[in-house]
């Protein structure tokens, strides 16, 4: 697959002395055609990477039974520091399949293109895998678990309050009423049971000071076959009062409370459509306002949502997702990192590539920002530093598999990342010492 990005420094305020706000860095990914039925995932080790293998025709069941589906061989290239320097290192052969091998004599901190070229005698085109990129390192990441499953149901949506440590949680389900079950939003800290605060509701975020939970809720609303509509609420920790700030026939979700406390960033559709855009609520003053809305200039694109807000610390900036659909992808989208001035502005690119980026999550000090993206071949966590201008790939396992729609991504401190992420077993929150 073709991946470029863009990368847009953020301008945050704690290093805009040492760092050139304008400045663009581009990260150009190999324009090789991604064109066969093998894919590869690298996970980094220690001056290597496992390679692994999978193998799918699509066509299988429709051939006899005796049919070779599989290439004769596979050449494998490699490539240091730039995706044009391609280099063949080994052949192997097809038994290693749903496999994987290793490659070894790497340098730490360097990054690394790597394809399989598929060789047969039954097509005389050029087949190539994806091209997968990792950053090998020495560094062995320390995972702690901090929430598991709820009475056997996963956890898929969180938010930290580093001034009272408590986190507050969603559940995809929980059963209220005999018979019935909604998923529904928990607050827990780690001396007490779990308080229940709400049902049919989702995508908690604490206010800065932790006295206020905003999340979105269709509880009382009702389906008319065309739309559910979900509504932002703010709940009172303190008087447990509960609070709707929008309303209407639309889809409000994901909010985030800004660092001033008063100001929530959100995504809402429009009567109905579900074309999200960011809109900003004052608590203060009860008003709404739509931070901008994006002209559609491209034919072949269908519609596009801006999804999962999150602010810099110093409440310039919000960082989103943003989702697009076109006639040649109407099924999952694509998924790019975009940011916006938050008093007003034009949506620029961070991350913004034929790949998956999305989910980011900003440091408290503004150095460094968590992302999701499938640059390995799998969806994970990736890190850049703007400091340095360096990317880190904390991850060397894939034990851990994560979504676009509902991982999500939070920092409890300047070196820690908290994520919720699917295991064999459930879907839990953990947290991450990184660099």
């Amino acid at each position: 697959m073709l991946l470029f990005f863009i990368f847009l420094w953020s301008g945050c305020q704690k290093i805009e002395d040492t760092v050139d706000q304008d400045k663009f860095t581009n990260i150009e990914f190999s324009p090789i055609n991604s064109n066969s039925y093998t894919s590869i995932v690298a996970t980094r080790k220690d001056a290597s990477a496992e390679i692994s293998l999978s193998y799918f025709d699509p066509e299988f069941f429709y051939k006899e039974r005796n049919y070779t589906i599989y290439p004769d061989y596979y050449e494998v290239y490699l490539s240091v520091n730039t995706p044009d320097n391609w280099e063949l290192i080994k052949t192997i052969d097809t038994s290693y399949i749903n496999k994987s091998f290793t490659i070894s004599g790497l340098n730490n901190g360097v990054i690394y293109y790597i394809y399989l070229s598929d060789k047969s005698s039954l097509y005389d085109e050029t087949r190539n895998s994806n091209v997968a990129v990792f950053i090998p390192s020495a560094d062995k990441p320390s995972y702690d678990l901090i929430l598991k499953d709820f009475y056997g149901q996963d956890i898929y949506a969180f938010d930290i309050n580093n001034y009272n440590n408590k986190i507050v949680y969603a559940t995809k389900r929980y059963q209220y009423q005999p018979g019935h079950s909604a998923a529904s939003i928990f607050l827990s800290d780690s001396e007490n049971e779990p308080q229940l605060i709400d049902i049919g509701c989702w995508s908690p975020s604490f206010s800065y000071n932790g006295e206020k939970i905003s999340y979105s809720s269709d509880h009382g609303e009702f389906f008319d076959g065309i739309l559910s509509p979900e509504h932002i609420v703010v709940y009172d920790v303190n008087t447990q009062i509960t609070t709707k700030v929008t309303l209407g026939y639309s889809v409000n979700r994901y909010p985030a409370w800004a660092p001033t406390g008063y100001l929530i960033a959100y995504s809402s559709s429009d009567n109905g459509h579900l074309d999200f855009k960011i809109n900003i609520y004052n608590t203060a003053t009860s008003t709404n306002r739509i931070l901008h809305t994006e002209y559609i200039s491209n034919q072949d694109l269908i519609s596009h949502s801006q999804e999962h807000p999150t602010w810099s610390s110093d409440g310039k900036y919000i960082y989103y997702t943003r989702r697009t659909y076109t006639s040649a992808n109407r099924t999952s989208g694509y998924f790019d990192i975009y940011r916006i001035i938050s008093n007003g502005g034009m949506p620029e690119p961070v991350f913004n590539s034929k790949g998956i980026e999305c989910t980011p999550a900003i440091s408290p000090d503004n150095s460094k920002l968590a992302f999701l993206a499938n640059y390995n071949g799998s969806l994970q966590i990736w890190i850049y530093n703007f400091l340095y201008d360096e990317f880190y790939q904390p991850f060397d396992t894939n034990d851990f598999n994560f979504s676009e729609i509902w991982s999500l991504i939070r920092w409890k401190d300047n070196n820690t990342i908290l994520f919720t992420a699917c295991t064999v077993t459930d879907a839990a929150l953990f947290s991450l010492t990184v660099e």
